[in-house]
């Protein structure tokens, strides 16, 4: 079996100046970031596009772009995905700039060879039971271009599994998938462990998180997430993917993730599922 690699959202291993926000770019510390993680036990850090363009994030310059180069080479940190933020405050569909946008992000992207693209359609792009199927032609437009890089298009959302499975059979794309996140997906009324189950040919990328039924990112292990059911299941699937960590940070967010890989790594030998 494949041992699975553990990552993490950049930014969550850097204490924010406010506990409410969760996604944010470590502007002073991004660097710092790379030249720990891998003495923290991780293997990669999940890069991402803000909700909207920050010109001091490395992914928009070439200069940034030999810096991740050179860090994650020095320190051993694979360049393996990124998420997408930037849709969820401007609507994917209607952006007049899309074909800019996405033609130099997915260049610099394949600069850095990841492999793994998200993208998160939520707000202002939420994909929804209305209007899912209108949303074919655009994604195939995106997983076309990524395809040129040899870069998988993994969708964050919270369609529900019934529409997922109807969406992925209508666009019929083999380079368009999902990625599985633990906490967004938590309702009351759905079981986790039956949807991983229905939707394993397309989950490819898993995001962790705890949440609890008011919506809330509470630190691993305080939430409703049923942590062993969901892992259980993607034993069963034979998951061959990664982890991303995009986690509460705590009091203090180093202590935080290391608690995170080690609470992960309890459940998954509980299972006898090698992580």
């Amino acid at each position: 079996m494949i041992k699975k690699k553990f990552g993490f959202i950049q930014g969550r291993m850097t204490q924010s100046k406010s506990k409410n926000i969760l996604q944010f770019f470590p502007q002073k510390n991004w660097e710092k970031e790379i030249s720990e993680a891998n003495s923290y036990g991780f293997k990669f850090i999940e890069y991402f596009a803000e909700r909207n363009i920050n010109y001091k994030n490395p992914i928009w310059s070439k200069t940034g772009v030999n810096k991740i180069n050179f860090l994650s080479k020095k320190f051993n940190i694979e360049n393996y995905s990124f998420c997408e933020d930037f849709f969820i405050n401007h609507d994917i569909k209607n952006y007049k700039n899309l074909n800019n946008y996405t033609n130099k992000l997915f260049r610099n992207l394949s600069k850095l060879k990841i492999k793994i693209y998200v993208l998160a359609l939520f707000e202002k792009s939420d994909l929804n039971e209305q209007n899912y199927l209108s949303y074919s032609k655009i994604l195939k437009n995106i997983s076309n271009k990524l395809s040129k890089y040899k870069i998988k298009l993994a969708l964050e959302t919270n369609l529900s599994q019934k529409y997922l499975s109807i969406f992925f059979k209508k666009v019929n794309d083999k380079n368009i998938n999902l990625v599985y996140d633990t906490g967004n997906r938590l309702k009351k009324n759905i079981n986790q462990h039956n949807e991983i189950i229905k939707l394993k040919n397309k989950i490819i990328h898993v995001h962790i998180k705890d949440k609890n039924f008011s919506g809330k990112n509470v630190i691993l292990g305080q939430g409703n997430v049923n942590f062993k059911s969901i892992f259980k299941s993607l034993k069963i699937i034979d998951y061959k993917g990664c982890f991303v960590f995009e986690t509460n940070r705590g009091n203090n967010a180093i202590k935080t993730m290391i608690n995170n890989i080690k609470t992960i790594k309890k459940i998954s030998r509980s299972l006898n599922y090698e992580l």
